[in-house]
C-alpha cells in the first residue's frame, strides 16, 4: 500500500503518494509542542516575570528613555501580540519615553511597516503609554556611525536606538540560512542598519561556514563558526557600548539591555526566554535545535516545500530551504521537486512576481542568476565577491547547488517553464507523475520535507 504525503502549497496543500519502503525517513516537519498550547501571551508574560540575567523589565526601564526593536512583516510571527505583551510590561515601570523601532533592514518600510505602525499605535492606546514608531530606513542620513567592525562592516544605526537608556529586542528565533539561527543579532545588524553596514556583512554570506546551525553563541563550541554572525555579533555588542548624547555626538557610555525571545508559529510560542541576550540566546539556539533540526541519510531525491507564505510566494524566499533543508539531505547530483506556489503578492510589479519580493531584489538576485547560469563557478564567485551588492549571496548560493553540487531543482507552481529554465530551474506540471517516473529507475531513496524555511537538516 502507498503512502500518503501532504505538502504545503502556499496558502493551500498538495497530497502525492508513494511506497513507504522508498522514504528514508518519515516525511520531515517542525515538530509540535510537548503538552497542550498555551497562549502566546500567557507564555511570554511568564518568561517577562522570570528573565535571566536582569532584573524584570518593568523595573529596567522606570524613568528611562527606551527603544524597542520589533521586526517588520516580510517576517510572519506573533507581532500584534508581542507588541501588546511588551508595551503593557513597559507601561506598569513607567518609562520616561519609548520608541518602538520596525526593523526593515534594507526592506521598503512603504511596505513592510505599515501593520506594525497600526499594531503599536493601538497597544499604546490600550495601555495609556505613549509611543513613537519609528521605521527604519537603510538610507536615511539621520543614521548614526559609531565605529567598524573587525571584517570592515562600519556600524551605522538608528538614533533613537542610540539614545535610548535602556534598549530591548522582542524577537522571534528560527534557523537561518547563513546567519545559523535568526537571532537577536541580526536585530541590529541589518535590521536597524545603514545600507552599506549590511553590504558589507551580507559579503560574509559568501564563506561557505556562514551556514544554517552555526553561531557563535552556540553552546556547542564545534558549532560557534559563523562569519556572517560573528561580525554581527560584534556590531550587536558596539551598538550597546555607545550612545548618542544631547549634543548629538557619540560617546563612549554603555546601555542597558533586554531581550525576549521565542520558538513561535502564527499560534503558538513552543520556548521562550527573556534577559541578558548573550544569555538567552544560547538556549534559544538550543530550543531551535530540539524543535526542528532533523538528520537523516543523505538521498537521492528530495521532496521539499519551504512552507506557506509569505516563505512560498517568489523563489526569492524559496532559496532559504535549499539551504536550510535541501542541502543537508540530498546527495550529489540528486534531484530535487520543490512545491512553491510563486504567485507573488496583491500590488507588486508583474515582471518580478514569483521571483522575488519587488523589482530591486529581482533585478539583483534573480536577473543575475540568469546572467550568471552558464558561466563558470570560480568565474562567477570572483565576479559576485569583487561587485557584491545585496541579494547577490542568494544569487551564488544557487548557483553553488547547481555548479558545484551537480543538483537539479523541479518546480511545481506558477512560474513558467521557460522563466524557470531562464534561471536554470526545472518546471514540474505533475508532482505525483515526476515521482512515479524517479520509482521506476530504481537508483535511489526520497527524504520528504514539509516546511523547509522552519527548519534544519543536518545529514547523518
Amino acid at each position: 500500500m502507498k503512502q500518503k504525503l501532504t505538502f504545503t502549497y502556499g496558502t493551500e496543500t498538495r497530497d502525492v503518494e508513494i511506497d513507504p519502503d522508498l522514504l528514508a525517513t518519515p516525511l520531515i516537519a517542525p515538530r509540535p509542542s510537548d503538552g497542550a498550547p498555551r497562549p502566546p501571551r500567557e507564555v511570554l508574560v511568564e518568561a517577562l516575570a522570570a528573565p535571566l540575567g536582569r532584573p524584570p523589565l518593568r523595573q529596567m526601564v522606570a524613568g528611562k528613555k527606551v527603544a524597542m526593536i520589533i521586526s517588520d512583516e516580510f517576517r510572519a510571527g506573533l507581532h500584534e501580540t508581542i507588541l501588546d505583551v511588551m508595551v503593557e510590561e513597559m507601561a506598569a515601570g513607567g518609562p520616561a519615553e519609548v520608541a518602538v523601532l520596525c526593523g526593515t533592514g534594507t526592506h521598503d518600510p512603504a511596505i513592510y511597516t505599515p501593520k506594525i505602525r497600526q499594531w503599536t499605535e493601538a497597544a499604546s492606546a490600550r495601555h495609556g503609554l505613549p509611543v513613537t514608531f519609528v521605521a527604519h530606513d537603510c538610507d536615511d542620513p539621520k543614521l548614526v556611525e559609531v565605529g567598524t567592525t573587525q571584517r570592515g562592516s562600519p556600524v551605522i544605526l538608528e538614533p533613537s536606538w542610540l539614545e535610548a537608556d535602556v534598549r530591548v529586542s522582542a524577537h522571534e528565533a528560527k534557523h537561518h540560512y547563513m546567519a545559523g539561527y535568526s537571532s537577536v543579532l541580526k536585530h541590529v545588524l541589518p535590521s536597524i542598519s545603514g545600507r552599506a553596514s549590511v553590504v558589507n556583512n551580507h559579503r560574509l554570506a559568501l564563506d561557505d561556514d556562514s551556514q544554517a546551525g552555526q553561531h557563535p553563541l552556540h553552546p556547542d563550541p564545534a558549532r560557534r563558526s559563523n562569519p556572517f554572525s560573528e561580525d554581527a555579533l560584534e556590531a550587536f555588542r558596539m551598538s550597546l557600548a555607545y550612545t548618542v548624547g544631547p549634543d548629538g555626538t557619540v560617546v563612549d557610555k554603555p546601555a542597558e539591555s533586554f531581550l525576549i525571545d521565542m520558538i513561535s508559529d502564527k499560534d503558538e510560542v513552543f520556548f521562550t526566554r527573556a534577559g541578558d541576550p548573550e544569555l538567552v540566546t544560547p538556549q534559544i539556539c538550543a530550543a531551535a535545535d530540539r524543535q526542528a533540526e532533523f538528520t537523516v541519510p543523505a538521498s537521492r531525491y528530495v521532496l521539499l516545500s519551504p512552507g506557506g507564505p509569505p516563505a512560498s510566494t517568489a523563489l526569492y524566499g524559496v532559496q532559504n530551504c535549499f539551504d536550510m533543508a535541501l542541502l543537508g539531505a540530498i546527495e550529489q547530483n540528486g534531484e530535487a521537486l520543490v512545491f512553491g506556489p510563486c504567485n507573488g503578492r496583491p500590488g507588486m510589479e508583474p515582471d518580478a512576481r514569483g521571483l522575488a519580493p519587488d523589482g530591486k531584489s529581482k533585478a539583483l538576485f534573480w536577473d543575475n542568476l540568469v546572467r550568471f547560469k552558464d558561466t563558470p563557478l570560480e568565474e562567477a564567485y570572483r565576479e559576485i565577491h569583487d561587485n557584491f551588492k545585496l541579494y547577490l549571496w542568494k544569487t551564488w548560493r544557487v548557483l553553488r547547488l547547481f555548479k558545484r553540487d551537480g543538483i537539479r531543482i523541479w518546480i511545481y507552481g506558477e512560474l513558467s517553464p521557460q522563466i524557470l529554465a531562464e534561471g536554470g530551474f526545472e518546471h514540474c506540471a505533475d508532482p505525483q507523475a515526476w515521482i512515479d517516473e524517479r520509482v521506476t529507475r530504481g537508483d535511489g531513496k526520497f527524504v520528504a520535507i514539509d516546511g523547509g524555511n522552519k527548519l534544519l537538516v543536518r545529514p547523518a
